[in-house]
């Protein structure tokens, strides 16, 4: 399980959106408010952005430790500004899955993606059913052996057929139904295309409640999509079975329990 946060909007410090918050990034790691299924997130943390000087597509800080631990995070986060962003902290499902490459988000090529939650029966039963999905040339691109990874090269998969990020998600979500007997699959997920990037995030589960996530909508139109308040200010309760998409001042939300996925 993990708390994760996603941005999009107006250029801003990376450490306004997610570490100069009445309840940050850093306060979701250690004493988080609303997660049912541990009690910390120590199992490393990550953060993934668009460099708005270098339009190449995303950049990764990642580390093993506690996000509390890290002395570098602020010196970057108060230096560096984005406009797309996805933060997480994670609390490892299996002791065996820490470590960096098993860290979110995960990037590949113009994708950033983090998950916040589980797949059950996972390693005995569901693994070799994705992985047997995917095309023999994204294998070598999986680094770690958490199910989030593998899910996101499920995206991954169908993105590159069908060209649409929309589509992959609801595709994806759509096999995970038929091949899982339970799973939360809470994503964050950004697309970069220059000046019209993306970002989407799912609330939904199979035959489980899934994790809390709210959004806020600025006055300025920058979108906040976060599994806790971040502030004190008006947030809203993302419905269960909902997927939402936003781009810059633009924001959606669409309802997919007709995906079957409870």
């Amino acid at each position: 399980m993990c708390r994760h946060i996603g941005y999009i909007g107006n250029k801003e410090f990376i450490d306004k959106i997610i570490l100069e918050k009445n309840h940050s990034l850093i306060d979701m790691a250690f004493q988080p408010k609303e997660m049912e299924n541990a009690k910390l997130n120590a199992d490393g943390f990550g953060i993934g952005w668009n460099s708005i000087e270098n339009e190449k597509g995303f950049f990764l800080y990642k580390n093993y430790m506690p996000i509390w631990n890290d002395p570098n995070l602020n010196s970057f986060a108060k230096n560096i500004k984005t406009n797309l962003l996805i933060g997480n902290v994670r609390s490892a499902t299996l002791l065996t899955n820490i470590g960096y490459q098993n860290s979110h988000p995960f990037v590949f090529e113009n994708l950033l993606f983090s998950h916040n939650g589980f797949i059950e029966n996972f390693e005995p039963v569901i693994k070799g059913k994705l992985l047997g999905l995917l095309d023999n040339n994204l294998l070598s691109a999986i680094k770690g052996n958490t199910d989030s990874e593998l899910i996101f090269f499920i995206i991954i998969n169908i993105y590159k057929k069908e060209k649409s990020l929309l589509k992959a998600i609801k595709k994806t979500l759509q096999i995970l139904s038929e091949l899982c007997k339970a799973a939360m699959l809470n994503f964050i997920i950004a697309e970069f295309k220059g000046t019209k990037n993306k970002l989407y995030a799912t609330k939904t589960a199979i035959k489980l409640s899934p994790p809390s996530l709210y959004y806020q909508v600025n006055k300025n139109k920058s979108i906040f999509i976060s599994s806790e308040k971040l502030d004190k200010k008006k947030w809203a309760s993302v419905k269960n079975n909902s997927l939402i998409e936003c781009s810059k001042n633009k924001f959606k939300i669409m309802d997919i329990s007709n995906l079957a996925i409870n």
